[in-house]
């Protein structure tokens, strides 16, 4: 835990942040590379979870989106504090929300290249809108709704209301007891391609689909209550991690209601209410381990490196969009590359992708030595 100037900052969520966006920046590519050097198959398991379930189920990577959503939202009670500590008002408050919001949205806009292309068929769907829109209306529920009873019951109507959308209601058109989950007869892929047509990223379907805000906004809120959990006074650290675990249990016990009870299936791109109580016990439970080893144990250098990306979260992601560092790879360690490759051809991708992660790793460093740090 860092306290300056009278605020606090647990280090934890920003090195939760920074191990989550490793797997953006060339983690995920690392791994699946390493594997393929010791002579694994596609079908090697830790492979398999480096990448999306096509449609219904769960992988690693299927967390990386959701699990940044979360620890916005486990950002926002400590950041409301830091506003009404500083007096502002619920109106310059609110306006600050939809300013946060809209960024993101024009940024992920930008992300999806809308300048780059520019032509009448841009896609408007993308992460960072998502992430800003449910954000935004987590934070404005999250605001109004002071009770934490009222907030988890408000989960709760968003998930079920959005488990009976998804349940029995088919997208028009649908043959007579149809999968109403399935690609092309789910009611929220139907809204994208009727409502957007050519603006989203696959013909049935946009995995970051506006539609499916419902989730996110349940998503976001989950976040902030244990946001609110770790601001709290009314325990001690250590409790707060049991709290927190306590939370990942029921989290996996509702999920498995919605699965086994209530037919529900997970579906990262309709963000499915079992899909959102899978990611966010996950997300939970990661955040218990984070919050114990590095704000209650003290525990902080092996969390270092995955810190120094975590402050500059949005930066990094944009940039490695935006700017290509192969370049720089290239010119100082391509000699290095190369020597591996002559010794064995299998590692020499292994080395390319981890200088190129230490490159990014060390433009970061730089920031955080002179304290740049670019928030939205």
């Amino acid at each position: 835990m860092d306290k300056k100037d009278g605020k606090v900052r647990l280090m934890s969520i920003d090195a939760l942040r920074g191990f989550d966006m490793f797997f953006i920046i060339g983690g995920a590519g690392l791994i699946i590379m390493i594997c393929q050097a010791f002579g694994c198959n596609k079908d090697f398991e830790l492979i398999k979870q480096m990448s999306h379930v096509p449609w219904e189920g769960l992988r690693h990577h299927d967390t990386i989106f959701p699990l940044f959503l979360f620890l916005a939202g486990v950002s926002w009670p400590f950041s409301l504090s830091s506003q009404v500590s500083r007096g502002r008002s619920p109106l310059q408050i609110h306006l600050k929300i939809l300013q946060r919001a809209a960024i993101l949205f024009a940024l992920g806009m930008a992300y999806n290249g809308v300048f780059r292309e520019f032509k009448p068929q841009f896609r408007i769907p993308s992460v960072l809108g998502f992430i800003g829109l449910s954000w935004a209306a987590g934070a404005v529920l999250f605001y109004h709704l002071k009770n934490a009873w009222v907030r988890g019951g408000l989960i709760a109507v968003l998930l079920c209301g959005y488990w009976g959308l998804l349940r029995f209601v088919a997208a028009p058109g649908a043959p007579a007891g149809c999968d109403t989950y399935a690609m092309e007869y789910n009611i929220v892929s139907w809204l994208d391609r009727t409502l957007m047509t050519d603006h989203i990223f696959r013909p049935l379907y946009d995995p970051e689909s506006l539609f499916a805000i419902m989730g996110g906004v349940a998503m976001a809120l989950l976040g902030m209550m244990a946001g609110s959990l770790l601001k709290s006074d009314k325990f001690d650290p250590a409790k707060k991690t049991l709290v927190l675990l306590a939370g990942f249990a029921g989290l996996l016990a509702a999920d498995a209601l919605f699965i086994y009870v209530m037919g529900d299936k997970i579906v990262k791109s309709l963000w499915s209410p079992s899909f959102v109580l899978s990611a966010a016990a996950y997300s939970t439970f990661m955040l218990a381990v984070f919050y114990h080893l590095v704000d209650v144990w003290g525990l902080k250098k092996w969390a270092f490196p995955f810190m120094v990306i975590g402050m500059n979260s949005i930066t990094i992601y944009l940039m490695v969009r935006f700017i290509w560092f192969g370049g720089i790879t290239k010119y100082f360690f391509g000699g290095i590359i190369k020597e591996i490759g002559e010794i064995d051809p299998l590692w020499a991708p292994v080395a390319d992708r981890t200088f190129s992660i230490l490159v990014l790793w060390l433009i970061l460093y730089f920031f955080y030595r002179k304290k740049i740090f670019f928030k939205v």
